[in-house]
This record gives structure tokens, sequence and C-alpha cells, in this order.
């Protein structure tokens, strides 16, 4: 609208005082355009609001290991994350990388995707009215990924989780007997501490030994993937 005014003042000669409403026609059009340009380029008119999303957070890989995988970008600290949030899903999703970052941290009790987002929305109806022509609400200022996984699992590359996977299927059947010695052995110490423990117990200790000691020869098989070259 000033834009118009000020043609008019300008080439119509038969309106009075022309001039005057001629600068201040193109005053409004400077600081209407100032304005704009404020909004586009600094956010002027804007607030930060910030929301928090939580999500159950299933493997990246095989449903019987549990694994957070990512993909190496350029530098050792340059990560794109393959996530899942249903076990069932056939692929993982990719964490952005435009204005987000990705990082994960341990000793929690269950595994989860917590993902903050800043948009930049109008502070009010003014601002809104103001610079909603250039419908830039919503407009993300960062987004963060925060994995939270238990200890039990393990952070490894897609190359690593391929390595892991072959060494398994190689020595799927030397890892079932030492796993199997180890159950008998920690099983039959336990046994001479308590002679009178009941069959619900047994099965329980059982479950533990067998859990403690899949883990503790699976930590072997990432730490010798870890240690190569993929």
């Amino acid at each position: 609208m000033a834009t118009i005014c000020f043609f008019c003042f300008t080439v119509l000669p038969m309106i009075k005082h022309r001039v005057i409403y001629a600068v201040i026609s193109l005053l409004v059009m400077l600081t209407c355009g100032s304005l704009i340009i404020l909004n586009d380029s600094f956010n002027f008119g804007m607030q930060v609001e910030t929301t928090k999303t939580t999500k159950s957070l299933a493997s990246s890989a095989s449903k019987d290991l549990d694994v957070l995988l990512y993909q190496p970008l350029g530098t050792k600290n340059e990560r794109v994350y393959l996530y899942k949030t249903d076990a069932d899903a056939k692929k993982p999703t990719a964490t952005k990388t435009t204005d987000s970052v990705a990082k994960y941290t341990t000793n929690a009790k269950k595994a989860t995707l917590v993902i903050t987002e800043e948009r930049y929305v109008y502070k009010n109806s003014w601002t809104k009215t103001f610079f909603g022509i250039l419908n830039n609400s919503g407009r993300l200022k960062k987004r963060t990924y925060n994995f939270q996984i238990p200890n039990g699992w393990y952070v490894l590359s897609t190359s690593q989780a391929k390595a892991l996977q072959k060494l398994i299927k190689q020595h799927k059947t030397q890892m079932q007997q030492d796993i199997a010695q180890v159950i008998q052995a920690e099983l039959a110490t336990e046994l001479q501490k308590n002679p009178t423990m009941s069959s619900s117990e047994r099965e329980s200790l059982v479950k533990k030994l067998q859990q403690k000691a899949t883990k503790e020869t699976l930590d072997k098989l990432v730490a010798k993937v870890k240690a190569s070259k993929s």
C-alpha cells in the first residue's frame, strides 16, 4: 500500500502537498521493508517455542541384539544415527542433519528417544498480522536428538554391526558351548553356597547367568570389532 501511495504522490501533479505525502509514503515503505528484512533474516517479532517428544526406542538391528546404529559422516564426530521406535519397522529412520544435533547417554532404565525442537513463532497477534504474509511461523531453529539407552545396548556403526553379525554367525556354536560352560560352573558354585535352592530359584538364577554370560561374550566380540578397521 505504501508503495502504491508513493507512486501516486510522485507521478500525479494535481495532488496538493504531494511531496510531503510522497516522503511520508517513502518512509513507511522503507520502514515496512526493513521490518520484513529483519523478520526474515534476524527473526524480528518472533519468539522461540520449545517442544519435546519422547518415544520408546527399539533396536536398530536385530531384535535379539540391542543396538543403536550410526553412519559416520566426514570426521569421527559427525554421525547420522539410524533408529527405530517400532521393533517391527522394516527400516530405521535417519536423524536429520540440518540445524540438528544428535547425542546419546547411557545408564537409562529404558531405551527412549527424546526429540527437542526449538522453533520461531510469532510473538503476538500483531506480529502475526504484519509478518503473516511471509508464512514463516514454525521455522526450525534447532533440533536435538537425545538417545537414552541402558548399559546393555551397543552403539555401533553400520559397518561394525555387519562385522559383528558375521562374527556371531561364524562362532555361534563355540559361543553356545562357552556360555553353557560358564553357566554350569557358576551354577555349581551357587548350589554349593545354597544347596536347598528351590527349582524356581534355580530357574531364575540360570536365566540371570545366561544373560550375564551372553553379555560378556558379546562384549568381547564388540571390542574385537571396534578394534578393527571396520
